[in-house]
């Protein structure tokens, strides 16, 4: 309006000769609001299709829109265009050149696209049709690689991928496509890894680090903890921008674990369900699997992945509700577990699952050891006795991190967690200090000089055993 108003119109608007407007909608409407009763007009008596692809270009110009728009915008300017006679189509004898057909190349460069960029657009026309319109207009349809990456997606996946987004079941493409390809894919089982252990986890060893990898079993775990009402925040880093989560067991380390010290049919358990981590990877060595979790959200969403995600006879695995420090369920039997292997949340109400008062990470210190006395001294009545002699070990893994307590300093649940094992007749047979992936690191740096100590980089994973 402002360059009309000081230089007049450059450009007159197109109308047909129904004096439908075709181009220059925000022309027509700086006039009318500088109060001009006439705007310079052309008017088209050519064939519609003429009238269609000018009203196309005009909306490529003015970038009005997404992906999905711009999309279906190509797709009908080609089928105007070879209507018409404008394009060259399989059959036509390219060594001819016609100044009156225009190529691909030519058509991406009338867009301002590389040739590369253009097919990418075209490629999102394969999105089933019901997918495009559940998404286009929504803020799904403004991220072109992943509409591309959709595009090349079965139409049962696509569909998949669409509900997860709309719905709200995830907020990225990156957990709707895990959802919408893994929902009904099953995970194939073996009673050992199949790959060579010392490439993928160097020499066992007293320091271990697990990188993360995307293989199928961390494809699986994910469906679990990627899920929108289990994974909460922790805490954010960039002002804000970037969240973090509150942390996972790697797979990798619960399959070097459970692979390492258990054997195939061995009954693992978990008293701490969680993100179901030890659960589907015990199911996928071929150990059978107990757990518990008192959140019931944990447990329908740790069911519903393997039941969808495994071939496994429901008798090869449970999970109650309920606190696994109590094992309520195992009231009265003894020695039937061959192997723990459980992470119990951090001292100091460091994290926060559930609101309950059953939740270990709502109680203070010392009631917090309390139910972790309970805890092992069901463990020593569950868990088989080892034998030193014929080389049989029932371990009870716990990996264990540390809480800082202002002026009182490290709270070391290594250490506590030792004396209370020891109370109950478990010896302490394997010490393992795995590195962490911390998020936090160039955050805290200043403060952690200021205050005298170094970052916080590994966890402890103690491994009892009974004899």
């Amino acid at each position: 309006m402002e360059s009309i108003r000081t230089i007049g119109l450059l450009h007159p608007i197109h109308v047909d000769s129904d004096n439908y407007l075709i181009s220059g909608y925000h022309r027509l409407i700086s006039f009318q609001k500088l109060e001009i009763e006439k705007i310079p007009a052309i008017i088209n008596h050519e064939d519609h299709r003429i009238r269609e692809l000018i009203e196309l270009d005009e909306n490529f110009q003015i970038n009005i829109l997404n992906h999905l728009q711009y999309s279906s915008h190509l797709i009908r300017r080609e089928e105007l265009m070879q209507e018409l006679g404008l394009l060259y189509v399989r059959g036509d004898n390219r060594h001819t050149k016609d100044p009156s057909k225009l190529t691909q190349e030519d058509l991406a460069k009338s867009c301002g696209l590389s040739t590369r960029a253009y097919q990418f657009r075209k490629q999102l026309s394969k999105i089933h049709p019901e997918v495009h319109d559940l998404l286009v207009d929504t803020e799904w349809a403004n991220s072109l690689m992943d509409l591309v990456r959709l595009s090349s997606e079965p139409d049962d996946v696509q569909r998949r991928v669409c509900d997860q987004l709309i719905t709200g079941k995830c907020s990225s493409w990156k957990s709707a496509y895990v959802e919408g390809k893994l929902a009904t894919y099953k995970l194939k089982t073996q009673p050992r890894i199949d790959f060579n252990m010392k490439e993928r986890f160097g020499t066992p060893r007293s320091l271990m680090k697990f990188n993360r990898s995307s293989d199928e079993l961390h494809q699986i775990v994910s469906r679990v903890n990627n899920d929108e009402d289990l994974r909460h925040l922790k805490t954010s880093t960039q002002f804000g921008t970037i969240p973090i989560r509150l942390h996972q067991m790697n797979p990798d380390q619960a399959a070097f674990s459970i692979d390492y010290y258990t054997r195939p049919n061995d009954l693992v358990c978990d008293m701490m369900n969680g993100r179901a981590t030890t659960a589907i990877t015990s199911l996928y060595l071929e150990r059978r699997f107990i757990g518990w979790d008192i959140n019931k959200a944990s447990i329908d969403r740790t069911k519903e992945v393997i039941r969808s995600n495994f071939d496994v006879p429901e008798d090869r695995w449970d999970i109650h509700e309920g606190c696994g420090c109590e094992m309520k369920e195992l009231d009265g039997q003894s020695e039937v577990i061959d192997a723990v292997f459980t992470s119990p949340p951090y001292f100091n109400n460091a994290e926060s699952y559930t609101d309950s008062e059953l939740d270990l990470c709502n109680m203070k210190m010392d009631k917090f050891m309390e139910r972790i006395d309970l805890l092992f001294k069901n463990i020593s009545r569950v868990i088989k006795r080892s034998n030193y002699e014929d080389k049989v070990f029932k371990p009870v893994i716990f990996t264990l991190g540390t809480a800082r307590d202002a002026k009182n300093g490290i709270l070391s649940m290594s250490y506590e967690f030792q004396k209370v094992a020891k109370n109950h007749g478990l010896v302490l047979w394997d010490e393992v200090h795995v590195e962490l992936n911390n998020p936090h690191l160039q955050a805290s740096l200043q403060r952690n000089y200021q205050h005298g100590y170094v970052m916080k980089s590994h966890e402890t994973q103690l491994t009892w055993v009974k004899f």
